[in-house]
């Protein structure tokens, strides 16, 4: 029997009421966390304003009440537009005016919030039309996440990992709960960009990987796309990786203070940090104080070095320490998932914490103040600034 799908209208006040009642609701399992951002709110109650038409949202019946009738409604497709107007309406944000583009909506209504509207725009909300799309009851769950997934193929507007998230995996499940630890704020690897368009659950899902094959080449999709395939029904049932990668993030959290902050907070340089005490724990060694002053001062040096310093050394050890954090820095620069980038950091980290001579403390030292030498007076010392930067920034923006 085909499934069916029936169109009709709702007015923004039944929305309202299903939405705050309970009644209409969003599932987390497989949607988007919400990601708009205030121009694209105020824009939408614009359009409203305008009585312009928005895009049509999806609604499933997953459940009703036997006693009232009641029937409680997924939001499949559409719960940043839902969410954006019972926010407004809520008082939750105003619509400020640097946003508005319509002449008239500015004078009326710039920098109010609902409450503050003329009760002509407040009725005009109310009853506004929302085209609806109600699908039929006979659908499962299964065939919603589809849906939900295949809604968003061509949405280019969802990253990678929002589509993934549409998949019922035990992998990706893993990876949510990894993110969700106290271990990344304390050490500030995710940022609240990174939290709404789910980069952190993604990044969770590199580390798992990481535990179970050791360090791969990830410059697209594919490699987490088939975890999430391979593994969507069983995964570290044993928890042999989770407790691997929790006492990882403990070895971590030693090489952690103020002076090697910056670094640890870079995605790029924690990639390499769990590559890093990984070795270590598959060579049964630990985090020393040795190898925590190492650390310590590599970072300073790194901080300070600029691939365009041009500076000749004599002595051979010097020149290859300086060399070393060189290549370090120029494979956290570009390409950095690339796996010989990948390998290189890991191998340059491992040499001058584990396995240089005791003189290598005192090299770094030096290189730290050559490189000081080196900066300009009056210039701006940006800690450990990567690549991987300007992608937050740009994300964020």
């Amino acid at each position: 029997m085909a499934l069916l799908f029936h169109r009709n209208t709702k007015t923004v006040k039944e929305v309202f009421d299903d939405f705050s009642k309970g009644r209409l609701f969003v599932d987390t399992t497989y949607q988007r966390r919400k990601v708009w951002l205030p121009q694209d709110k105020i824009r939408l109650i614009e359009t409203i304003l305008l009585d312009l038409i928005i895009p049509e949202v999806f609604f499933w019946p997953a459940d009703i009440n036997a006693e009232t009738g009641d029937m409680f409604m997924h939001i499949v497709d559409g719960q940043q537009r839902i969410n954006s107007i019972v926010e407004f309406i809520s008082g939750e944000f105003q619509l400020d005016s640097k946003y508005l583009m319509d002449k008239d909506i500015i004078e009326r209504c710039s920098n109010k919030y609902f409450a503050d509207l003329g009760n002509a725009d407040k009725e005009r909300i109310w009853k506004y039309n929302i085209s609806v799309v109600n699908i039929d009851s006979s659908f499962t769950k299964t065939d919603i996440t589809q849906m939900f997934y295949r809604l968003n193929l061509t949405n280019y507007s969802l990253n990678p990992q929002e589509k993934r998230n549409s998949k019922e995996s035990v992998f990706g499940d893993a990876a949510e709960a990894l993110s969700s630890l106290d271990f990344w704020k304390e050490c500030r690897v995710f940022s609240s960009a990174d939290a709404k368009r789910m980069k952190d659950i993604e990044y969770c899902c590199s580390i798992y990987i990481l535990a179970n094959e050791g360090v791969v080449d990830q410059t697209n999709s594919k490699k987490i796309n088939d975890y999430y395939d391979d593994y969507s029904e069983t995964f570290d049932e044993d928890k042999r990786l989770t407790n691997k990668i929790e006492t990882a993030m403990d070895m971590i959290k030693s090489l952690n203070d103020k002076t090697t902050l910056s670094f640890v907070s870079k995605k790029a340089q924690m990639y390499t940090l769990f590559s890093f005490v990984f070795k270590l724990i598959d060579s049964g060694l630990q985090c020393s104080n040795e190898v925590f002053e190492r650390f310590k001062l590599f970072v300073s040096a790194y901080n300070r070095f600029r691939n365009e310093f041009d500076i000749d050394f004599r002595n051979v050890n010097m020149r290859k320490t300086n060399e070393d954090i060189k290549k370090y820095k120029l494979a956290s620069s570009e390409g950095i998932n690339k796996i010989g980038n990948r390998v290189i950091r890991l191998q340059t980290l491992y040499s001058i914490c584990i396995e240089s001579s005791p003189d290598i403390k005192g090299r770094l030292k030096e290189l730290e103040n050559i490189y000081n030498q080196q900066n300009k007076p009056g210039d701006v010392i940006f800690e450990a600034f990567d690549t991987e930067d300007l992608s937050d920034i740009n994300e964020a923006e």
